[in-house]
Protein backbone atom coordinates (compact mmCIF):
# COMPACT_ATOMS: atom_id res chain seq x y z
CA UNK A 1 0.00 0.00 0.00
CA UNK A 2 2.98 2.46 0.73
CA UNK A 3 4.62 1.36 -2.12
CA UNK A 4 1.25 2.25 -4.44
CA UNK A 5 1.13 5.76 -2.43
CA UNK A 6 4.95 6.84 -3.50
CA UNK A 7 4.52 5.51 -7.55
CA UNK A 8 0.93 7.56 -7.20
CA UNK A 9 2.68 10.83 -6.24
CA UNK A 10 5.97 10.05 -8.53
CA UNK A 11 3.40 9.73 -11.36
CA UNK A 12 1.54 12.95 -10.63
CA UNK A 13 5.55 14.79 -10.17
CA UNK A 14 6.51 13.43 -13.52
CA UNK A 15 3.19 14.64 -14.64
CA UNK A 16 3.31 18.39 -13.32
CA UNK A 17 6.73 18.62 -14.94
CA UNK A 18 5.68 17.30 -18.43
CA UNK A 19 2.49 19.10 -18.38
CA UNK A 20 4.76 22.37 -17.49
CA UNK A 21 6.99 21.47 -20.25
CA UNK A 22 4.28 21.00 -22.86
CA UNK A 23 2.62 24.36 -22.03
CA UNK A 24 6.04 26.30 -22.16
CA UNK A 25 6.50 24.34 -25.62
CA UNK A 26 3.05 25.59 -26.91
CA UNK A 27 4.14 29.25 -25.78
CA UNK A 28 7.09 29.52 -27.69
CA UNK A 29 5.12 28.31 -30.54
CA UNK A 30 6.74 26.08 -34.00
CA UNK A 31 8.77 28.40 -35.20
CA UNK A 32 10.95 28.95 -32.45
CA UNK A 33 12.01 25.38 -32.14
CA UNK A 34 12.17 24.88 -35.83
CA UNK A 35 14.46 27.16 -36.09
CA UNK A 36 16.46 26.89 -32.68
CA UNK A 37 16.00 30.73 -31.67
CA UNK A 38 17.93 31.38 -28.64
CA UNK A 39 18.51 27.49 -28.23
CA UNK A 40 15.37 26.36 -27.90
CA UNK A 41 15.34 22.68 -28.67
CA UNK A 42 17.65 22.76 -25.96
CA UNK A 43 15.04 24.05 -23.21
CA UNK A 44 11.62 22.43 -24.57
CA UNK A 45 12.20 19.69 -26.05
CA UNK A 46 15.18 18.04 -24.35
CA UNK A 47 13.67 17.70 -21.34
CA UNK A 48 10.48 16.45 -22.35
CA UNK A 49 12.85 13.63 -24.01
CA UNK A 50 14.69 12.97 -20.57
CA UNK A 51 11.41 13.04 -18.72
CA UNK A 52 10.03 10.28 -21.46
CA UNK A 53 13.70 8.12 -20.61
CA UNK A 54 13.05 8.35 -16.51
CA UNK A 55 9.53 7.37 -17.49
CA UNK A 56 10.62 4.20 -19.25
CA UNK A 57 13.05 3.32 -17.01
CA UNK A 58 11.15 3.86 -13.90
CA UNK A 59 8.51 1.99 -15.88
CA UNK A 60 10.62 -1.23 -16.83
CA UNK A 61 11.91 -1.77 -13.22
CA UNK A 62 8.71 -1.41 -11.75
CA UNK A 63 7.17 -4.06 -14.32
CA UNK A 64 10.66 -6.23 -13.82
CA UNK A 65 10.36 -6.40 -9.70
CA UNK A 66 6.81 -6.95 -9.27
CA UNK A 67 7.27 -9.79 -12.18
CA UNK A 68 10.21 -11.30 -10.85
CA UNK A 69 8.18 -10.56 -7.15
CA UNK A 70 5.42 -12.47 -8.47
CA UNK A 71 7.80 -15.51 -9.52
CA UNK A 72 9.25 -15.97 -6.31
CA UNK A 73 6.01 -16.38 -4.59
CA UNK A 74 4.61 -18.45 -7.23
CA UNK A 75 6.87 -21.55 -7.73
CA UNK A 76 4.70 -23.21 -10.77
CA UNK A 77 4.73 -19.64 -12.27
CA UNK A 78 8.50 -20.03 -11.98
CA UNK A 79 8.37 -23.17 -13.49
CA UNK A 80 6.45 -22.31 -16.46
CA UNK A 81 8.52 -18.78 -16.89
CA UNK A 82 11.85 -21.71 -16.80
CA UNK A 83 10.29 -23.68 -19.75
CA UNK A 84 9.14 -21.10 -21.74
CA UNK A 85 13.01 -19.23 -21.51
CA UNK A 86 14.57 -22.30 -22.67
CA UNK A 87 12.61 -23.20 -25.22
CA UNK A 88 12.64 -19.63 -26.51
CA UNK A 89 16.79 -20.15 -26.28
CA UNK A 90 16.28 -23.31 -28.54
CA UNK A 91 14.41 -21.87 -31.46
CA UNK A 92 17.05 -18.79 -31.43
CA UNK A 93 19.86 -21.72 -31.20
CA UNK A 94 17.83 -23.52 -34.06
CA UNK A 95 17.55 -20.47 -36.04
CA UNK A 96 20.61 -18.88 -35.72
CA UNK A 97 23.06 -22.27 -36.01
CA UNK A 98 20.79 -24.70 -38.12
CA UNK A 99 18.66 -22.00 -40.51
CA UNK A 100 20.67 -19.00 -40.67
CA UNK A 101 23.52 -18.54 -43.44
CA UNK A 102 26.20 -16.19 -43.54
CA UNK A 103 26.12 -15.05 -47.48
CA UNK A 104 26.73 -12.05 -47.84
CA UNK A 105 26.20 -11.67 -51.57
CA UNK A 106 22.94 -10.90 -53.34
CA UNK A 107 21.36 -12.86 -55.97
CA UNK A 108 23.52 -11.29 -58.73
CA UNK A 109 26.62 -12.11 -56.87
CA UNK A 110 27.39 -8.74 -55.66
CA UNK A 111 28.52 -8.23 -52.26
CA UNK A 112 25.74 -6.34 -50.47
CA UNK A 113 26.44 -2.45 -49.32
CA UNK A 114 24.48 -1.56 -46.49
CA UNK A 115 22.53 1.70 -45.74
CA UNK A 116 25.49 3.74 -44.41
CA UNK A 117 28.29 2.70 -47.49
CA UNK A 118 29.46 -0.12 -44.97
CA UNK A 119 29.76 -4.10 -46.63
CA UNK A 120 27.34 -6.48 -45.38
CA UNK A 121 29.68 -8.83 -43.02
CA UNK A 122 28.75 -12.77 -42.62
CA UNK A 123 27.96 -12.39 -38.77
CA UNK A 124 25.44 -9.28 -39.76
CA UNK A 125 24.31 -11.53 -42.49
CA UNK A 126 23.48 -14.76 -39.71
CA UNK A 127 21.87 -12.37 -37.24
CA UNK A 128 19.73 -10.89 -39.95
CA UNK A 129 18.66 -14.49 -41.04
CA UNK A 130 18.11 -15.99 -37.46
CA UNK A 131 16.33 -13.47 -36.53
CA UNK A 132 13.54 -13.73 -39.50
CA UNK A 133 13.95 -17.14 -38.85
CA UNK A 134 13.23 -16.96 -35.43
CA UNK A 135 10.28 -14.63 -36.52
CA UNK A 136 8.65 -17.32 -38.76
CA UNK A 137 8.79 -20.03 -36.40
CA UNK A 138 7.37 -17.98 -33.33
CA UNK A 139 5.01 -16.55 -36.03
CA UNK A 140 3.37 -20.17 -37.17
CA UNK A 141 3.77 -21.25 -33.17
CA UNK A 142 1.54 -18.20 -32.53
CA UNK A 143 -0.71 -19.00 -35.06
CA UNK A 144 -1.38 -22.79 -34.49
CA UNK A 145 -1.90 -22.07 -30.86
CA UNK A 146 -4.65 -19.77 -32.13
CA UNK A 147 -6.15 -22.56 -34.04
CA UNK A 148 -5.34 -25.19 -31.96
CA UNK A 149 -7.53 -23.31 -29.09
CA UNK A 150 -10.13 -22.54 -31.65
CA UNK A 151 -10.72 -26.44 -32.60
CA UNK A 152 -10.58 -27.32 -29.48
CA UNK A 153 -13.30 -25.43 -27.84
CA UNK A 154 -15.38 -26.24 -30.77
CA UNK A 155 -14.68 -29.94 -29.99
CA UNK A 156 -15.50 -29.63 -26.34
CA UNK A 157 -18.81 -28.24 -27.12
Amino acid sequence: MVLHKALKYLVLLLSLIAMGFFFYTLALGDEAIELNTGDSQAVTVSPLIYLAYISLVLTVVIVLIFVIKGLMTNPAALKKAGISIGLLAVVALISYYALADDSVVDINGKVIELEDGELLTAGTSRWIGASLYMFYILAIVAVGTVVWSGISKLIKK
